[in-house]
């Protein structure tokens, strides 16, 4: 079949020298599996070159899946002509005629001196990142490039990332460089729930309010959030506005949107693009044809592989402003919780599933993460979730997936921390029972199992004190 010499291929493309595929490509990153075989389907129908798949399938190889995919916003012109090349690329592939091929290679090292004069890559390169890979553009839009950036050389792109944006900056009322200046670089980044129209009619309110503030260039456009950098000065403006925009989404029934602060590198994070955004971000005429071979594959059974809480992608997340850190108790939310068949389905579809604190019985709620976002912890009695700050997140309710903001999941979460350090307080210091009477050691008994009883029901059964007993 056209699909297993396909499949086959791409399988080669990412063995190691002695023949097998390596563990850490086909255990832990199953997901850059899934960005190859893509771009291979694509070059296999001729929708992409097969240079470009042999690029990306080296790459894969060569950073050993340790990588993260950055939007880079660029130039229109840069992106016509990476996809002028690309054209190039296809048709060079496909004559055989000497002078034709010339020609076109001709017309290929033109390209290439143009599109290098405002690459990214070779200003990278100048910075000392010497290896990284720029995805084929699949996506239709005009402004942004994707390049895949080894972990090792994280720091190295996001320090030429900042001065990229800069120089990418519209600004609001104030360019940032002028926002910078005239604040002395007293200013604070905010995340902003909405873009588009919503985000207009904001800008017209800071107006109103003469806050200074600049927009941030959106580094993922479609993801519902926008960018801001407020004058510390006007901080105060800025509180009362957050306000009264929450007061007038509860009016109108919505609810409002997580507004958090965040640092550079947590707005730069917000480049970050995983494997499945790339394919599902890709014009329908891609996806189709990718859906075409999937209609033929045998599904096998899908594979959690998570890291430990040791790992780069764990310090990554933790340091990533857009998430927040949850644990989750293996025994009490995962091992013990009441399985709907819509669960079992996302479980089986390769996310992790857990009970969300608070919800049991007919009202038992689950939290729906990407395994890639949980890490193992504690000699695997604890998992570690990062749920994102930016958009909602699944949950499975009443046989239903539906979605819930950011808000009233970390409230779940937040409860039970608060009630572990509220009842730490109030439990009483245990006297000396060693010299006792058998009686009094008896009562102390009675008191102390009554005190353990009390405290697993009014804390929905979270072994809160099974570290202190």
């Amino acid at each position: 079949m056209d699909t297993d010499r396909e499949f086959e291929h791409m399988m080669m493309s990412v063995r190691n020298s002695s023949g097998s595929i390596t563990q850490m490509v086909y255990a832990a990153n199953m997901l850059q599996i899934k960005l190859v075989q893509f771009v291979a389907r694509l070059a296999y129908k001729g929708y992409l070159s097969v240079k470009s798949r042999d690029d990306l399938a080296a790459f894969a190889k060569l950073s050993e899946g340790k990588y993260t995919i950055y939007s880079v916003p660029v130039s229109t012109e840069h992106v016509n002509d990476l996809k002028q090349l690309e054209a190039l690329k296809l048709e060079l592939q496909n004559v055989s005629e000497k002078s034709e091929k010339k020609r076109i290679q001709n017309d290929i090292s033109i390209l290439k001196e143009r599109i290098d004069a405002d690459s990214p890559v070779e200003q990278l390169n100048e910075k000392g990142l010497k290896q990284c890979c720029v995805l084929p553009k699949v996506d239709g839009e005009s402004g942004t490039i994707q390049i895949a950036v080894m972990n090792k050389d994280d720091q190295i792109f996001k320090s030429w990332f900042a001065s990229h944006i800069r120089v990418q900056m519209s600004g609001g009322k104030k360019e940032i460089t002028d926002l910078k200046n005239f604040t002395e670089g007293n200013y604070t980044i905010f995340n902003l729930p909405f873009e588009g129209k919503e985000l207009e009619d904001a800008c017209r309110d800071f107006n109103a309010l003469k806050m200074n503030y600049s927009i941030l260039p959106d580094l993922k456009v479609g993801n519902d959030n926008s960018q801001i950098a407020v004058a510390n000065a006007d901080r105060n403006k800025f509180e009362i506005w957050i306000k009264m925009y929450r007061e007038d989404m509860l009016k109108q029934e919505k609810q409002p949107g997580n507004i958090y602060e965040m640092d550079n590198e947590s707005y730069m994070d917000t480049a970050a693009v995983n494997e499945d955004e790339y394919i599902n971000n890709a014009s329908l005429e891609y996806q189709k044809v990718n859906s075409e071979f999937e209609e033929h594959e045998v599904p096998g059974p899908k594979v959690n592989v998570m890291q430990k809480d040791d790992s780069e992608e764990f310090a990554r997340l933790k340091k990533d402003g857009n998430y927040e850190m949850v644990t989750i108790n293996r025994e009490t939310l995962v091992d013990n919780m009441a399985f709907s068949s819509v669960s079992k389905k996302m479980r089986e579809k390769g996310y992790f599933v857990s009970r969300i604190p608070g919800t049991y019985g007919e009202n038992e709620k689950h939290l729906i993460l990407p395994a890639e976002n949980v890490f193992v912890a504690d000699e695997g009695r604890t998992y570690v979730g990062f749920i994102p700050k930016n958009k909602p997140s699944m949950v499975a309710e009443n046989g239903n997936v539906k979605t819930a903001s950011y808000e009233n999941i970390h409230k779940q979460y937040e409860n039970v921390t608060r009630n572990m350090a509220y009842a730490k307080n109030l439990r009483p210091k245990a006297p000396n029972v060693n010299n006792a009477t058998v009686h009094q050691k008896l009562l102390f008994k009675q008191l102390h199992l009554w005190y353990n009883e009390r405290c697993w029901k009014k804390y929905d059964n979270e072994y809160l004190y099974r570290s202190e007993n």
